[in-house]
């Protein structure tokens, strides 16, 4: 008996990390799909003339928004109907998107492509994270969950470099790419992914979506979103009576879930102050980060007049900033606590902001006026990013699965919400005035502000907080209970 267990001990090493190799692509692909379109924007402004600005922004915006509403219900629904089912149906519809916006013939149908991309991430994300745990024994788990977060991490900073790569011949290779790369995944995922032991029957039998809470949170998100991004172009009465509707449905959500027997979000996660104050950290940092990063995009293409792939590999140093520091943020969490961290990253992020305002001139200047800029976000993001998503360890122990996937959805509405601002502040016409840029820094000055409270809001964290980013891969890398983690995977 000892000789056959040695015997295929190989063969379930090697099976583990086969699957981890599987969930891991797709989580690549569903983060890289966020954020690879920001280097196309002026491109497909062109190709789509007389498209506006605020017109092609809900490229990004149909994105995030759908993906924010959609994490939440599509995670525990994957509980009920099993995680390897939903992972490769999330698989097939993120493929048939891909390729339905690489063919998109108008601007309509591409954001309704990236809609329905969205759908497919919202399944990947949770599943994919919930098979790479079930595949790996309780001591490992950490380490699985360090890998999947690593990767995409690294899909996040390389999209806008990948995407001017991929422009250099149509702006339709970057969704086009995704498409054999998904063949591949779904082909290993039916041969490699288990079939037992996926998580089926997380959920009580009689478990139902909320269905409504899900629809109040898709019309909020998007009545304001549509505000912000039209009011450069509408009568402010206009303006203002969407942007109320969608605060309407915004307090309708909150009062339907304080009704609702099972609710797409507890209200009680919010009773502890400092998840509360992590949710609120998170999307005002995430705000300023999707304005920062679509105006470097546009000052970069529209007023300096760089090409695609220049402006791509000019934005590089942020992420290759931030994933050389981000190693070294767990240490410096357990020394100096969460609150130290993100008030030390919203500091830098301010001066991120701060930088272009104050030494912008009418000529280009890369090394004087953006280089430093990226390199200060790069550590802020460091510094903030581990630190404000380990709050989930704060929610209550029976809701760490939707404090999880709260979190991550206030990154999305937070991105969502980010570029709405910014098509707002910038104005009609972005590439005739550096008045509306400078509004753009000062927007992720306000964000780095409000960032920093929430840091303070979050108290003194030395404790679980900080032993989940002890490990240099970042949160949940350490050793956490298993049965903690796989909770957190449902989210």
């Amino acid at each position: 008996m000892t000789m056959r267990l040695q015997a295929e001990q190989p063969q379930t090493y090697r099976r583990r990390w086969a699957v981890l190799a599987v969930v891991s692509a797709a989580q690549f692909l569903a983060t890289l799909d966020l954020w690879v379109v920001n280097i196309a924007l002026p491109v497909l402004q062109h190709d789509f003339a007389p498209a506006t600005l605020s017109d092609v922004s809900w490229i990004l915006d149909a994105y995030a928004i759908v993906l924010a509403a959609l994490l939440l219900p599509a995670g525990r629904a994957a509980d009920s109907l099993g995680r390897r089912e939903c992972f490769l149906a999330g698989l097939v519809v993120f493929g048939i998107a891909s390729l339905g916006c690489a063919v998109a013939p108008d601007l309509p149908a591409l954001i309704a492509c990236r809609a329905l991309q969205a759908a497919g991430a919202a399944v990947l994300m949770p599943t994919s994270l919930g098979l790479a745990l079930s595949a790996f024994p309780a001591r490992q788990r950490g380490t699985a969950v360090g890998v999947w977060a690593a990767v995409g991490a690294v899909a996040a900073g390389s999209g806008p470099v990948l995407g001017g790569l991929l422009m250099e011949s149509s702006w339709r290779w970057i969704f086009l790419i995704n498409v054999p790369v998904i063949l591949v995944t779904v082909a290993a995922g039916v041969a490699i992914l288990p079939r037992r032991g996926d998580g089926r029957g997380g959920q009580r039998p009689g478990f139902r979506i909320d269905r409504v809470g899900t629809v109040l949170v898709l019309g909020a998100a998007g009545l304001v979103c549509t505000a912000l991004t039209g009011a450069s172009g509408w009568p402010p009465s206009r303006t203002w009576l969407v942007l109320a509707a969608g605060l309407v449905l915004a307090a309708a959500f909150v009062a339907h879930i304080r009704r609702h027997p099972d609710p797409l979000i507890a209200p009680r996660l919010f009773s502890v102050r400092a998840f509360s104050a992590g949710a609120a950290g998170i999307f005002a940092y995430y705000t300023g980060f999707a304005a920062m990063l679509l105006g470097v995009t546009l000052l970069l293409t529209l007023q300096w007049h760089f090409s695609v792939l220049l402006a791509a590999v000019s934005i590089a140093p942020g992420p290759i900033t931030a994933g050389i520091v981000s190693p070294f943020s767990g240490r410096l969490s357990a020394r100096f606590g969460v609150r130290g961290m993100v008030v030390a990253g919203a500091a830098l992020f301010a001066a991120a902001g701060a930088w272009p305002l104050a030494s912008a001139g009418v000529r280009p200047d890369y090394a004087a006026v953006l280089l430093p800029s990226l390199l200060l976000w790069g550590v802020a993001n460091a510094l903030i990013q581990p630190s404000l998503f380990a709050s989930a360890a704060a929610a209550p122990r029976a809701e760490l699965a939707s404090g999880s996937a709260v979190l991550a959805a206030a990154r999305q509405v937070g991105s969502a919400l980010g570029v709405a601002i910014f098509v707002a502040v910038l104005g009609a016409r972005p590439a005739e005035s550096r008045a509306g840029f400078d509004r753009v820094w000062i927007v992720v000055l306000i964000t780095a502000a409000i960032t920093a409270f929430a840091g303070l809001a979050t108290g003194r964290q030395r404790t679980a907080t900080s032993a989940a980013l002890r490990s240099p891969l970042g949160p949940l890398s350490s050793r956490p209970n298993p049965s903690v983690i796989e909770r957190n995977a449902r989210g």
